[in-house]
């Protein structure tokens, strides 16, 4: 079904009140892919019926002029859009009047736009109501868009250009657009997922539980999360409805706690796909009370050996350099302790130190 010799794969004739009409049928045209079987079974060139000139659209002219006329000698086909406006369109009338000059009546198609109470053959423009008037038994059938709808409509005229069937062509347009619904809802149903991948932010809640001593602690707990900071009462430490952004559901959001005398927390948090995530932190005691360390001297600042050194129930005794130390678990540990320090040749001392450190410095004086 190759014909080389035409430009157009089809001209449309339309009034310009009809302009909207026109408009579908050459996009929708232009834009059908012919399925492969039809394609191979016609042996047609393309797999589209292009181009589909539309005179209005495409030359600014008021009578049929040679271009004009040109467009429709090398167009295959003359789509008629017949109407109450086609049928008192001189305009129209003279392009099918042109048409038919040419020998190609055969090749017109009309395409019946309906009009309640106008009978069908009224709606065809002047020159062919006459000449069908002229010619008993002549006759177009058009392809009526008020009874079968665009869609079928569509169809019906390209079954006709391509002088296949309608039913098997329509079975494959309606398989078609099966397959785009089920396309365009799946589609719609992965933009909505990334939408709420993506734009729905996710509930941060964290729940803080400082472990539990007899020791002082600060007034308050600093919480960064996802690089913000938040603080929060260490009488209450809890922080709830923190937003972090959707786009992180595909990764991880850093947290870190610290709070004065507790070991600073630093973690991840996978966020997940839901809408919330909750997360429990355990701040753990720091050194700040465990550790009683330093060093024994003499008046002179000589470091004494063998001195006993006692905090609590633990002791220790200084080495060479007069160094000690003494760690104390928790439950031992308070804000201030007793400690007490002897050795036989020097006077005991027994005092509160109220600040544990590892750099604590005693001076022994000798036994009197």
């Amino acid at each position: 079904m190759k014909d080389l010799m035409y430009k157009n794969f089809a001209f449309i004739s339309y009034s310009h009140r009809d302009m909207e009409v026109a408009r579908w049928l050459q996009r929708k045209l232009e834009a059908y892919r012919l399925p492969v079987e039809v394609h191979n079974d016609i042996d047609a060139g393309s797999r589209y019926l292009r181009p589909v000139f539309r005179d209005q659209s495409d030359l600014n002219t008021g009578i049929l002029s040679e271009e004009l006329r040109r467009n429709l000698e090398e167009s295959k086909f003359l789509l008629l859009l017949c109407s109450e406006n086609s049928a008192r369109s001189q305009w129209v009338s003279d392009e099918a009047r042109a048409f038919v000059e040419m020998g190609r009546l055969d090749r017109i198609i009309p395409v019946i736009i309906p009009s309640a109470g106008v009978p069908e053959p009224e709606l065809f423009p002047e020159y062919l109501r006459e000449y069908f008037a002229s010619h008993p038994g002549t006759e177009l059938l058009g392809v009526n868009i008020g009874e079968v709808g665009r869609p079928k409509a569509l169809v019906r005229v390209v079954s006709k250009m391509l002088g296949v069937s309608f039913d098997s062509l329509w079975k494959r347009h309606r398989r078609r657009q099966a397959v785009k619904v089920a396309t365009y809802t799946a589609t719609g149903i992965v933009a909505a997922v990334c939408a709420y991948l993506f734009a729905l932010p996710v509930q941060v809640d964290v729940a803080i539980t400082p472990e539990p001593s007899q020791l002082p602690t600060g007034e308050e707990i600093l919480l960064t999360i996802d690089g913000a900071d938040y603080t929060v009462a260490l009488q209450s430490p809890e922080l709830r409805g923190v937003s972090v952004p959707g786009y992180k559901r595909f990764g991880s959001i850093d947290i870190s706690v610290s709070s004065q005398f507790f070991t600073p927390v630093d973690t991840t948090l996978a966020t997940g796909f839901g809408l919330r995530r909750e997360v429990e932190l355990t701040l753990r005691r720091d050194d700040s009370f465990a550790t009683f360390a330093g060093t024994v001297y003499d008046p002179d600042m000589n470091p004494v050996e063998g001195v006993s050194v006692s905090v609590g129930a633990r002791t220790a005794t200084t080495d060479a350099e007069g160094c000690f130390a003494i760690r104390l678990p928790l439950a031992e540990q308070r804000e201030s302790q007793r400690i007490r320090l002897s050795h036989p040749d020097y006077t005991p001392i027994t005092r509160e130190d109220e600040s544990p450190s590892a750099t604590l410095k005693y001076i022994l004086y000798p036994a009197k």
